[in-house]
């Protein structure tokens, strides 16, 4: 795909739409930081204009990993509200994907992407790796087949309003709220 990022900013806000994978493998899921950041995320990246979410996602795993992976299944719906040096507002689509057994789970080095490292991590202790949004490491720990729309509103939270962090229902099923640590 040749379009730019589904990304905008103006007058101190900034807007991105994000699509990520949670692949498991044995009980971990595999997250991916870059050199000098200083915490650990999930894989993927920006969708381009013109590109669906999961060509996106298959394109970001490509370029991450240099694998590509089967389409995976919708997961979560993340909105991720925060102030860092401007407000930002990042719509991601989450997808859950298995680590495909043709692969040994250490082929994690054949990507193009310069500085990205990935390590497995056990589900049940994603809450003692520094993970970003930390506010997902719960609903990651309860992953079902419901697909869940969570808001992550850390702005709100910094303004003294910590109910509004919340996680609402999709297609009205009821779904646990997720707080932000």
């Amino acid at each position: 795909m040749s379009g730019n990022d589904i990304s905008w900013s103006a007058s101190g806000e900034t807007f991105n739409l994000r699509v990520a994978a949670v692949i498991s493998h044995d009980r971990k899921i595999l997250l991916c930081t870059v050199g000098g950041l200083g915490y650990w995320f999930l894989p993927g990246g920006r969708v381009r204009f013109g590109e669906s979410a999961q060509l996106a996602l298959s394109r970001e795993l490509a370029e991450e990993l240099g694998h590509q992976f089967p389409v995976g299944r919708l997961a979560l719906v993340v909105e991720n509200i925060y102030r860092d040096s401007s407000l930002q507002h990042e719509v991601g689509l989450y997808y859950r994907l298995t680590w495909p057994a043709t692969l040994a789970d250490s082929d994690l080095d054949g990507g193009t992407e310069p500085g990205h490292r990935f390590q497995w991590a056990a589900v049940s202790e994603l809450s003692s790796v520094r993970f970003e949004p930390a506010g997902l490491v719960p609903a990651l720990q309860e992953l079902d087949d419901d697909v869940r729309h969570i808001v992550l509103d850390r702005h709100a939270a910094c303004e003294g309003d910590n109910d509004r962090i919340n996680s609402v229902p999709v297609d009205g099923r009821r779904v646990r709220p997720v707080r932000v640590r």
